[in-house]
């Protein structure tokens, strides 16, 4: 039986708007997006009218974390694996209430939920995940150091630090045994670690290397955390093919990811906000507030070479990244330079692009039938994104997940 949508319609693909478009699907797969008039429901359709709402395709978060610590517990302080896994199943469902229907997670959790969503057992968005992170000892991955590095790697489900070639390519391997789709390192030092500094450059050019092609030698790629421009650059030199956050860029990186197609995912709430959040530590607060000016720099630098940008939160359910306000981040590009139309791209289209799927992203047909309608016009007021509350309908690889529409007979 067919799913039909009807009224305004955003395909996520940059085109205009049609006024009155209409989508059908069945089972998994958009059988039609376009003109209303155009389309012959059938008798046994159900039918959705949006009536001052928008029709868009499902929102897709290619930089998140699920930590699942938020809804942990109180046992041992929510720390145990278990516990966290379990926590991470219900902010899989605040996700998709807001309109998220797809995922980039860096966690060792995401790779078990990624395959619990995949067989059926759990109800969440489909989930790409890179498992463990990468840093160096001492750099923006290394927040434990009261203890050794072996005793933090072997407690730590976040994360992995690794010094020399070997070890680099032993951790990416690692990552991938454990099912990894990708890998991501940090480059550069961060925000919210105690013993360097954001411009530090992290990972040395063999190391960079040696996870490179690491990863081409089981058919993917390497992404990369980068706030500072040298530790950028040098990923860029060594073959890594996405950057996140991207705070500090020169028109050096910006040049040479556009000369090799690289895509950008910017994190811009975090960058823009996380200065003014309670709780940040002092070194942490010193340093997010040289962020906020860099990052516009770099979107309009972005902007100017046509650098495919992706929307990514960093959220992780946390006080203050809550996954029912995934969408602000469609609010933060805007106020960072780009339009409404780039930044509903940026959440479908580019960001599908950024997790390798070629059929999800955009209201087409045979694509994927992950599908969404908010409550407002989002060119005309982007904060009808930013909200769970907004969001009036989520379809889920063609399972409706959440319907707050009235169902109309076809006459």
């Amino acid at each position: 039986m067919q799913y039909v949508l009807r009224g305004r319609m955003i395909d996520g693909l940059g085109g205009a708007p049609l006024e009155d478009g209409l989508v059908a699907f069945e089972g998994n797969r958009i059988v039609y997006a376009g003109q209303a008039g155009e389309y012959e429901i059938p008798a046994d359709a159900v039918v959705r009218h949006v009536g001052k709402g928008t029709i868009l395709p499902g929102f897709i978060d290619a930089h998140a974390h699920l930590s699942g610590e938020e809804d942990a517990g109180s046992f041992a302080d929510g720390k145990c694996f278990g516990d966290q896994l379990l926590g991470g199943v219900k902010q899989l469902g605040l996700l998709l209430g807001a309109g998220f229907t797809g995922i980039r997670d860096m966690s060792e959790a995401g790779l078990y939920l990624s395959r619990a969503v995949e067989r059926g057992a759990i109800v969440g968005p489909r989930i790409v995940s890179g498992g463990k992170l990468l840093g160096v000892t001492s750099g923006h991955e290394d927040i434990g150091p009261y203890v050794t590095k072996e005793a933090y790697n072997a407690a730590s489900h976040f994360s992995r630090l690794c010094d020399g070639p070997d070890d680099c390519m032993l951790a990416a391997r690692e990552q991938f045994r454990a099912g990894a789709k990708f890998i991501k390192i940090c480059a550069t030092g961060g925000v919210s670690s105690p013993t360097d500094r954001v411009d530090d450059v992290q990972f040395a050019p063999e190391e960079l290397r040696a996870i490179v092609e690491e990863a081409r030698r089981h058919h993917t790629y390497v992404t990369a955390h980068c706030t500072g421009y040298e530790g950028t650059y040098q990923a860029l030199l060594a073959g890594v093919e996405c950057i996140e956050h991207g705070v500090m860029l020169t028109e050096r990186e910006i040049r040479l990811m556009a000369e090799r197609d690289v895509p950008l995912v910017p994190t811009l709430w975090i960058s823009l906000h996380v200065a003014d959040l309670p709780g940040l530590p002092p070194y942490a607060r010193e340093k997010a507030r040289t962020c906020a000016e860099y990052s516009r720099r770099t979107i309009a630098l972005a902007r100017q070479y046509g650098i495919r940008i992706a929307l990514g939160t960093d959220f992780s359910n946390s006080r203050n990244t809550s996954y029912l306000k995934n969408g602000r981040e469609f609010e933060a590009m805007v106020e960072a330079g780009m339009t409404e139309m780039e930044s509903i791209r940026a959440g479908t289209f580019y960001a599908a692009q950024v997790l390798r799927i070629d059929d999800l992203g955009a209201l087409k047909k045979g694509y994927l039938a992950d599908i969404v309608v908010t409550d407002g016009n989002p060119l005309e007021d982007i904060s009808c994104l930013a909200d769970a509350g907004h969001i009036r309908f989520v379809s889920a690889d063609g399972r409706v997940v959440k319907d707050l529409l009235r169902e109309e007979r076809v006459q």
